[in-house]
C-alpha cells in the first residue's frame, strides 16, 4: 500500500467513527427514549412499540447477506451513500407517523439504510484498510457508538421535553444526512488492491458454508447475544422510568452507560488484538452476568451506575465478535459475503430481544425480564467457549 493511501485510511476510519456516532447512534442507542413518549401519545403498549425494533433488526437480519453479495459488486460509497439516505429520510418519516403499522413500514426502510451504511460495509472497509491492527480500528469506528450515545442521550433528552416527538424525530433525521451523507459520498472506500475494490468477480455461494459443531455452536452462541443486548438496551430507559426516576436521572445513567461503551469499545479493540478470540469473550461475558445482577437490584441506585458501567464495557462484544467471528471460522476469503451470514444470525437474536422485553414486561414485570436476560448471558457464554475451544485465534 502507497504512503498516500497509508495516511488515506485514518479519514476512512475517522469517518467509520462519526457515522457509527450519528447515525447508528441515533437509530440504535437513543430510540428508546422515544418508547415513553409515543406509547402515551398514540395509546398502545410497550410491546407494540417494541416490534419497531424487532421489526428493524429482522430487516437488517435479511440484508446482512445481501449486502455481503453487493459489497463484492457495487462501489462502497455508492450502497453506504443509499444506506444513509434510506436511514436519515425514514428518521425524518418516523414525525410523520400517526399509527402504529406506519411506523413499521418506516422501520423496514431504516433497517435496509443501516444495512447498507454501518456495521457490514464499515468493518468490511476496516478489515482491509487496517490488516494488521483490525481489532484498535474496529474499536475505535464503534468507539462512534458510545460517543454518540452519550452526547444524544443528553441532547435527546431535553429535545423531548422541549419539543414533541414528532418535531424531535424530524430534526435528528436532518442531522444524519447533513453529517453522514458527504463523508459516504466523498471519503468512504475500499484500496484498490482489493478484490472487491477492483470489482472482481467472487463465485461464492452460502451454500457452501459447513456446518460443523464448532460453527453451529458460535451461531447459537452469536444469536443468544443478539437477543440478550437488543432486549435489555431498548428497555432500560423505560425500567428506570417505571422504578419513578426523573428523566434526567435517566439520562445520567444512558450516558454514563455510553461513555463505557466507549472505553469499551476502545479497550476491547486491544484486548481482542492482544487476547485470543476465546478469554476476550470469558472477561467480558463475565462483567455482563454482574452487570445483570445489579441491574436485578435496581431499586437501589448506586447499583444502577455499576450497571450501566459494565454493560457498557460489554457492548463491545456485539461489535466486535460477528467481525472476529467471521476471522475465526473462515479467514479473510470472501470476507464481506461471510460477514453478511454472521451477522444475519447475531441480527436475528436481535431483532427477537426487543420484542421478548415488550412481551415479559406487559405480562410480568421488568424482574423478570433481566432474570431471562442473565440466563441467555449465561448460555451463551458456554455457547461461545466452547465453539472455540480447539481455536486459538489470534485475529
Amino acid at each position: 500500500m502507497s504512503n498516500r493511501f497509508k495516511g488515506y485510511k485514518y479519514l476512512v476510519l475517522i469517518s467509520s467513527f462519526l457515522i457509527m456516532g450519528v447515525e447508528f447512534s441515533l437509530v440504535n442507542s437513543v430510540s428508546s427514549l422515544f418508547i415513553d413518549p409515543v406509547t402515551k401519545q398514540l395509546e398502545i403498549s410497550n410491546s407494540a412499540f417494541s416490534f419497531i425494533f424487532t421489526t428493524s433488526a429482522l430487516t437488517t437480519a435479511i440484508m446482512s447477506p445481501i449486502i455481503g453479495q453487493l459489497l463484492s459488486k457495487v462501489k462502497l460509497k455508492t450502497i453506504m451513500s443509499i444506506g444513509v439516505i434510506l436511514t436519515g429520510v425514514g428518521f425524518f418519516c418516523y414525525s410523520l407517523a400517526t399509527q402504529i403499522w406506519m411506523f413499521y413500514i418506516i422501520a423496514v426502510i431504516i433497517g435496509i439504510g443501516t444495512s447498507c451504511s454501518a456495521t457490514i460495509p464499515i468493518s468490511t472497509a476496516l478489515t482491509y484498510w487496517f490488516e494488521e491492527r483490525k481489532g484498535i480500528a474496529l474499536g475505535i469506528a464503534m468507539a462512534g457508538i458510545g460517543t454518540g450515545s452519550f452526547i444524544w442521550m443528553q441532547i435527546v433528552s431535553r429535545m423531548l421535553t422541549a419539543l414533541s416527538y414528532n418535531k424531535t424525530y424530524a430534526i435528528l433525521g436532518l442531522i444524519i444526512l447533513v453529517v453522514c451523507l458527504p463523508l459516504t459520498l466523498f471519503i468512504m472506500k475500499l484500496p484498490p488492491s482489493t478484490p472487491i475494490a477492483s470489482q472482481k468477480k467472487e463465485k461464492f455461494s452460502y451454500k457452501e458454508i459447513h456446518w460443523n459443531r464448532q460453527l453451529i455452536l458460535f451461531a447459537l452462541g452469536l444469536f443468544l447475544v443478539g437477543i440478550s443486548i437488543s432486549g435489555t438496551k431498548m428497555h432500560i430507559q423505560p425500567y428506570l422510568t417505571s422504578l419513578g426516576h426523573p428523566l434526567s436521572f435517566n439520562a445520567n445513567i444512558g450516558s454514563t452507560q455510553a461513555v463505557f461503551a466507549l472505553l469499551g469499545n476502545l479497550i476491547g479493540g486491544y484486548i481482542f488484538d492482544k487476547l485470543n478470540l476465546r478469554n476476550s469473550i470469558l472477561i467480558f461475558g463475565t462483567l455482563s452476568l454482574i452487570s445483570y445482577v445489579c441491574l436485578i437490584c435496581g431499586i437501589f441506585s448506586p447499583l444502577l451506575f455499576i450497571f450501566s458501567a459494565l454493560f457498557g464495557l460489554c457492548l463491545c462484544l456485539p461489535a466486535m465478535l460477528p467481525s472476529y467471528g467471521t476471522s475465526a471460522l473462515f479467514g479473510k476469503d470472501h470476507y464481506a459475503v461471510n460477514l453478511g451470514f454472521i451477522n444475519m444470525i447475531f441480527t436475528l437474536g436481535g431483532a427477537i430481544g426487543p420484542m421478548i422485553s415488550g412481551f415479559v414486561v406487559d405480562n410480568f414485570n421488568y424482574t423478570i425480564a433481566w432474570i431471562l436476560y442473565f440466563t441467555s448471558t449465561f448460555l451463551y457464554l458456554i455457547c461461545l467457549l466452547a465453539a472455540l475451544k480447539r481455536k486459538n485465534p489470534q485475529q
